[in-house]
């Protein structure tokens, strides 16, 4: 815990939508999973995050880069650690890229509170399952009607014109092929229910809601 009451929770993952850009210890009010996981933790003052890229980190396997995230946050005297990554960025089964992070997350330091996770395909999907948080994000007139399982919408790697990325474009009415960070943020800030995404997301984002409350919510 630091100094002043706040603790510290380094979140590593793969983009700016992802994890924000926090490079110093802050509120989580950018990057979809800083923001979930202050969410999932019941929305703590004293709540600060830091953030990290995954291709800033050290080691060639995805348990390597999960094991060196969990060492630097403890090395730098953060509280906990948080570490997502989407399936798609994985040639492995949304089974084996789990079994990967567990056993970075398990490789050393038991004591260090850190939580994993996958976003299938993607992190929009886990902003796709609730449509309330979209209309009241974006100023929508009425709420979109969204996909009942978008984990199973196609990655972008895949199929980009049909993936989470361009649906939640879509039904926002934008004319781009993707929102903003900006307006991500804003849907994930409006995400009050977390039954939604564990009912819609039931590969990625309920085993890892599961991981936060049970590792890192008890912190507070």
């Amino acid at each position: 815990m630091t100094p002043e009451g706040n603790l510290v929770v380094e979140v590593c993952g793969e983009g700016k939508t992802d994890v924000g850009d926090i490079p110093d210890p802050g509120p989580p009010t950018r990057g979809v999973v800083p923001i979930l996981v202050h969410t999932l933790c019941g929305r703590p003052e004293q709540m600060l995050v830091k953030t990290r890229r995954l291709m800033h980190l050290q080691g060639k396997t995805l348990r390597q880069k999960v094991w060196f995230a969990k060492r630097e946050a403890h090395d730098s005297k953060s509280d906990a650690a948080i570490f997502v990554i989407d399936s798609e960025a994985s040639d492995r089964t949304l089974p084996g890229i789990r079994q990967d992070l567990e056993d970075g997350r398990d490789a050393g330091l038991s004591q260090f509170a850190m939580a994993v996770g996958v976003a299938q395909p993607c992190i929009e999907s886990w902003l796709l399952a609730d449509a309330a948080a979209i209309r009241r994000a974006l100023g929508l007139s009425a709420t979109p009607a969204v996909p009942d399982r978008p984990e199973e919408l196609p990655a972008p790697c895949r199929d980009e014109s049909q993936s989470p990325k361009s649906e939640l474009a879509r039904i926002a009415g934008s004319t781009k092929k993707e929102l903003s960070t900006e307006e991500k943020d804003r849907i994930a800030t409006a995400m009050n229910d977390m039954r939604l995404p564990r009912e819609r997301c039931p590969g990625g984002f309920a085993p890892f809601a599961d991981e936060v409350e049970n590792r890192i919510r008890p912190l507070f």
